[in-house]
């Protein structure tokens, strides 16, 4: 598997990772707020218990009240309590109706509760009937405490079975949770730990492809210097090898001629060797200048220049400042070379009749600007020129390497009434040659 496909599988293995421990704080909540609604359960349980056992005492109480005084007004109260009583029993049932052992208490709670409503009943009714005496009473207060402690001691199972419920969920819940929630850290453990993977292997790809860019711009520059040595053999091949043999073969024609003068074919031979040694000049000129070693920019920009406007019928508008300074010999070829692609470049492509060229100095850098009057760059191949370097062809891209190699930049800009190209290199002058002194010995014997 490649890197970019390593890459990858730890990234998708990190968004699994955060799926999941997403999924486990879901259930996590889910479950806490189960039992809270559980715990708020056996809370209502409790509850409905407490309110029976509080309505059952004060039925007792109204009833014990009503029969030492009599007082019927009491009766009423007293019938409202019982009424609390079924309704606070029937509450208990519904909420314990999820377990069969509560719902076997609720049944002997209800027996038990009916047969205490039915004692003290029973003794209001004697009592409204007259015929009430201290050990019939009595006796019905024996059986109802008999009752009530029954009712206790169901109350107190009932209440011993929702604590232990109660008891068991939250341990439950307790292990849930815990479990949970170690998913939930190692999930997230993991997911930093492989997003932190993931970081490392694209810093490493940027790295290698930075280092894989630097490679190919020193191999792209070494291309060019050698393209620039072989330019330089080149020419001087021509001019010592082949522009040599074109002028000794014109000097024997010229003696030939002087045999057999006005001799018609001899004539066209010396005319097509006098274009063929312009030419082989031309092209040597053209591939490596003997004037910019020799005179500088303004004397190899100045040739240029009427040379390509004759050749190409476009007039040019050369400007420049300070012409007389001497630059490094790297920054005076570099500079060169962008003067001969622009120029090539608003021939074959601007449609235009007019350029200038200005080459300044400022604030430390030397800047050769060409301007052409023609159509402009499309608008789609000027974004990329700017954003890559891209849709430009050989000639660009091989400028913009040459000016990056020695500190410069390029930029280009289009519009309706033509295109710019600038070049900005750094302004290094070339160091003069020390003269050598003869020794004082040597001056006096020549002298």
């Amino acid at each position: 598997m490649s890197s970019f496909g390593r890459a990858n599988a730890v990234l998708a293995a990190a968004v699994i990772f955060l799926l999941l421990s997403s999924s486990s704080s879901y259930f996590a909540f889910v479950r806490l707020q189960t039992s809270q609604q559980w715990v708020q359960h056996t809370f209502n349980v409790q509850h409905a218990m407490d309110h029976f056992s509080t309505m059952l005492s004060r039925a007792g109480r109204l009833r014990s009240e009503y029969v030492n005084s009599g007082d019927a007004t009491i009766l009423s109260r007293q019938a409202d309590a019982v009424v609390d009583i079924r309704t606070a029993l029937t509450s208990i049932q519904q909420l314990t109706s999820d377990n069969v052992t509560e719902q076997d208490h609720c049944r002997k709670l209800a027996e038990i509760t009916e047969h205490r409503i039915a004692l003290m009943d029973q003794s209001i009714a004697l009592r409204r009937s007259g015929k009430s005496t201290l050990e019939s009473q009595a006796a019905i207060s024996r059986q109802i405490t008999v009752a009530g402690d029954a009712t206790e001691a169901v109350l107190e199972r009932m209440e011993d079975e929702e604590k232990r419920l109660l008891g068991e969920r939250q341990r439950r819940e307790g292990a849930s949770f815990f479990v949970v929630s170690a998913i939930l850290l190692t999930s997230l453990f993991l997911a930093l730990v492989l997003f932190l993977i993931h970081h490392q292997m694209l810093t490493d790809q940027v790295r290698e492809r930075q280092r894989a860019e630097v490679a190919q711009r020193n191999l792209s520059a070494r291309l060019l210097t050698l393209q620039d040595e072989e330019r330089r053999k080149f020419a001087r091949e021509l001019h010592d090898s082949v522009g040599q043999q074109l002028a000794a073969m014109k000097m024997g024609i010229a003696m030939l001629e002087r045999k057999l003068p006005g001799e018609p074919i001899i004539l066209d031979c010396l005319k097509l060797l006098d274009d063929a040694i312009g030419e082989t000049r031309t092209i040597s000129h053209l591939l490596h200048p003997p004037l910019l070693d020799e005179a500088g920019l303004n004397s190899a920009f100045r040739w240029f220049v009427e040379g390509f406007a004759k050749r190409s019928g476009i007039n040019v508008n050369l400007q420049i400042e300070d012409g007389s300074q001497r630059f490094e010999a790297a920054v005076e070829l570099v500079l060169f070379r962008a003067l001969q692609e622009s120029l090539t470049n608003v021939h074959r492509h601007s449609g235009a009749k007019q350029a200038d060229v200005r080459l300044t100095t400022s604030a430390g850098y030397v800047i050769l600007s060409i301007r052409d009057h023609g159509r402009g760059i499309p608008a789609a191949v000027l974004q990329n020129l700017r954003h890559d370097g891209t849709a430009g062809g050989v000639g660009l891209a091989g400028m913009t390497e040459r000016l990056r190699e020695i500190g410069g930049r390029l930029d280009i800009n289009s519009g309706p009434q033509g295109s710019e190209i600038v070049a900005r290199v750094p302004m290094r002058r070339r160091v003069a040659p020390a003269v050598e002194t003869l020794p004082s010995t040597a001056q006096e014997v020549n002298g």
